[in-house]
């Protein structure tokens, strides 16, 4: 499991900083960041519009902060739905898949923040730590879908693959390019490769 480090607190009385980002997040539901102005933020706010330099350093240092706290509520909801999945590692993890694709449905611009600007993880520490969380837990439920013996380089793998597979078919149906002519959505078609890839973990190991 990979190390973890605690994500952005947030206190009773609300800092500026998290003023800023929960206004930056409220836009982002409706418009993509080409859209986003820095000025509307800090108007929104009620503060200068230098402020969220002020305070993040930089334009890409403050969206960094943004995005981290979009993957990190987004992460402690896929949290809620593993859990409240069961004990089958299966349902788990298409349960995770199903958080994942309901927060792109939901908030497809926060989604997108980190990679359309293509920022990296480390740029601010709680995108870092929001990303670190989502991995444990991507790492944990593909885990627990595992047969015994699998090394951790194996298992490392199949968590990229089995992600791969979430992220492709989602992006897939959100651009429509799937056509039409192939039944079911993307849900349907998410949760019959998890079958197929659960099943083949199992069968290789059989071997």
């Amino acid at each position: 499991m990979v190390d973890t480090v605690n994500g952005p607190a947030e206190p009773v009385e609300e800092s500026l900083e998290m003023r800023l980002v929960e206004a930056t997040l409220e836009m982002l539901r409706t418009a993509p960041v080409d859209q986003l102005s820095m000025r509307r933020v800090a108007e929104q706010v009620g503060v200068s519009h230098q402020a969220p330099y002020v305070h993040f350093g930089s334009k890409r240092r403050f969206l960094a902060a943004v995005a981290g706290v979009g993957l990190d509520r987004a992460a402690g909801a896929a949290e809620a739905e593993v859990a409240a999945a069961g004990e089958s590692p299966i349902a788990r993890l298409r349960a995770l898949a199903r958080a994942y694709t309901e927060w792109v449905a939901r908030e497809p611009h926060v989604h997108d923040l980190d990679l359309a600007l293509h920022i990296d993880k480390s740029e601010h520490p709680w995108l870092q730590a929001a990303a670190i969380r989502y991995w444990n837990l991507l790492h944990d439920t593909v885990g627990a879908c595992q047969p015994p013996g699998v090394s951790e380089a194996d298992l490392l793998r199949r968590c990229a693959i089995a992600w791969g597979v979430v992220y492709g078919i989602s992006r897939l149906a959100a651009l429509d390019q799937v056509p039409a002519a192939v039944p079911g959505d993307a849900d349907e078609h998410i949760g019959l490769a998890l079958d197929a890839l659960h099943a083949g973990w199992h069968a290789a190991r059989s071997d």
